[in-house]
């Protein structure tokens, strides 16, 4: 399983923290990890990416805006797509009440692989709403400073098949990380209710 070794190494320690030894994930499919919830307050690293459209795109072009952001690769096996499902989700069913801008941002973690047009396809498939979804893919450098930023743990095993930290994170209209979750499931009830807090304290500032 190209996203479980991450997980079995514990769940996430602070804002930027490493892994804590000690949880063992169920065995998939039966089971799969559930979500890991860690409040923090730390400024979300600048990275400049390429977009589905081949654009350049940085973090800081949503301020104002809530963001959730996650890291996925387009031919994982398992839990990517979960993940895609339900972020886009959150996005639509918060965004749908308007209670502000809500946008989804998915990192690759195989460049080798994800080009923009392939990251396109890949959204397109899942009927993404590509105005508000982005896709993003770099260089390995540019790719590697984001994972190390926000604290992803990616490992190439061979081509098309990376292992990695399946985590989100949830940033304010600041550019502040409010919530990091770490797991293949995630709470999607848990998720909306944060970025609607987050949108109410934005708007009564």
């Amino acid at each position: 399983m190209s996203c479980w070794r991450p997980i079995r190494a514990g769940i996430v320690a602070g804002a930027l923290g490493g892994l804590i030894a000690g949880a063992t994930p169920p065995a998939w499919p039966g089971e799969a990890a559930r979500m890991a919830r860690v409040q923090v307050a730390t400024e979300a690293p600048e990275c400049v990416l390429t977009d589905q459209h081949g654009r350049r795109v940085s973090l800081r072009d949503f301020r104002g805006k809530a963001v959730l952001v996650a890291f996925v690769y387009t031919s994982c096996p398992d839990v990517c797509p979960l993940m895609f499902g339900a972020v886009t989700a959150v996005q639509r069913v918060v965004q749908a009440e308007g209670r502000g801008d809500v946008v989804s941002v998915f990192v690759t973690t195989d460049p080798e692989v994800d080009t923009p047009d392939v990251l396109k396809a890949f959204a397109v498939r899942r009927g993404a709403d590509l105005s508000s979804t982005i896709l993003l893919t770099g260089s390995p450098a540019a790719l590697r400073a984001a994972w190390d930023g926000f604290g992803a743990k990616v490992t190439r095993l061979a081509r098309g098949l990376v292992d990695h930290s399946p985590l989100t994170v949830l940033i304010d209209a600041r550019g502040i990380i409010r919530y990091r979750y770490l797991g293949g499931v995630l709470d999607t009830d848990t998720l909306a209710a944060d970025v609607r807090n987050l949108l109410k304290n934005t708007t009564t500032r």
